[in-house]
């Protein structure tokens, strides 16, 4: 395997908690809270992914959602086929195994997920799933909604806007219409061999790709400890396309989950675009690394934050000295055309 171990920074959002949930618009910010902005622009510049802690969502949330996760996908293929069919244009349901492939130059990637949005704006169906699990899905949720606003502010401290515009990206986040929560199980490989390591693309879980939006949180489950994921640095990533990186097997690191209510945070493609690539959405995949990772089950969880979808990104004026990068595109606009990409794959799968 070409990671070494994990050099990801960890940021703690300690700070940022409080009766106001965090910055206060108007106020100072707190030394501390301009040294978590700080520590959080080095890491987006150089790695765009990180380990986040104490942002609010505790243990016994994560290990309560991961329990219903197994209970979902334990389920046989009968009652499988009774859940809701995951729907593009919402973005929501059940995705059977290996029909999908984030990086469309790969074979379908050897998993299967659940995705929800929010219950606000979607018809979340349940149908067929154990007993309780809507209920859980939907108070995760709650939790990791109330987190990002945090982060948003922490984000925006750290792009260095001025104090007026500490809810830049929260504004965009008004509604979450557009954010999904995606449930992910990967089964046991099948006529696996170490060798096959030595031959770029044969044992990948996930194609190489990048994320859609602004951010991702990331969770992996107690056992696997989401052994296999690595990571390319924000200064060797792909931007706002990882399609570069496909037939490239250096470069990645390590990220191993920490476990608990410890976050994986990686940024997306729409970030790349609000900074003109001074943030840049960096390339991950997901590997077989040993037999031993082979013959077990992997999970995890991730919660995808996209703006509204009405919301028009364009880069933030204090990243536009240089000749702007991109042109600006809603964020329903530019995620719709990814999950289309992705779904290309599905008539040559089946």
């Amino acid at each position: 395997m070409n990671g070494g171990n994990s050099e990801l920074p960890t940021v703690s959002l300690a700070s940022f908690i409080g009766e106001c949930g965090g910055c206060v618009v108007g106020d100072e910010p707190t030394p501390e809270q301009r040294l978590t902005a700080g520590q959080i622009d080095a890491v987006f510049r150089r790695h765009g992914f990180l380990y986040l802690t104490d942002f609010g969502v505790s243990e016994e949330d994560v290990r309560v959602v991961f329990n219903n996760m197994k209970r979902l996908f334990a389920l046989n293929d009968e009652e499988k086929a009774k859940l809701s069919k995951f729907d593009p244009r919402t973005n929501t349901g059940f995705s059977k195994f290996a029909t999908e492939a984030l990086n469309t130059l790969r074979p379908p990637d050897l998993k299967e997920s659940f995705n929800i949005r929010s219950r606000k704006h979607y018809t979340n169906d349940y149908t067929g799933t154990p007993e309780g699990f809507g209920d859980v899905a939907e108070s995760f949720w709650d939790k990791l909604e109330e987190a990002s606003r945090r982060l948003f502010i922490a984000c925006a401290l750290a792009m260095k806007l001025p104090r007026e515009d500490m809810r830049f990206f929260e504004r965009t986040f008004r509604r979450f219409d557009f954010s999904t929560l995606r449930m992910l199980h990967f089964p046991p490989v099948e006529d696996f061999s170490p060798d096959k390591l030595t031959r770029d693309g044969d044992a990948l879980r996930i194609g190489e790709h990048t994320d859609f939006g602004m951010v991702t949180l990331l969770f992996h489950d107690a056992e696997s400890a989401g052994e296999g994921l690595q990571v390319k640095k924000a200064d060797a990533g792909a931007g706002n396309d990882a399609s570069g990186v496909a037939g490239t097997n250096t470069g990645w690191i390590d990220a191993i989950s920490r476990g608990g209510a410890t976050a994986i945070v990686n940024t997306g493609a729409l970030i790349a675009r609000w900074t003109n690539d001074e943030w840049r959405a960096t390339a991950h995949r997901v590997v077989v690394p040993n037999d031993a990772a082979a013959g077990r089950d992997r999970y995890s969880l991730a919660f995808f934050l996209d703006p509204d979808k009405d919301e028009v990104i364009e880069t933030h004026p204090r990243f536009s000295d240089a000749v702007d990068k991109y042109k600006p595109i809603t964020s329903g606009g530019f995620v719709q055309m990814k999950i289309e990409e992705m779904l290309k794959v599905q008539g040559k799968a089946t």
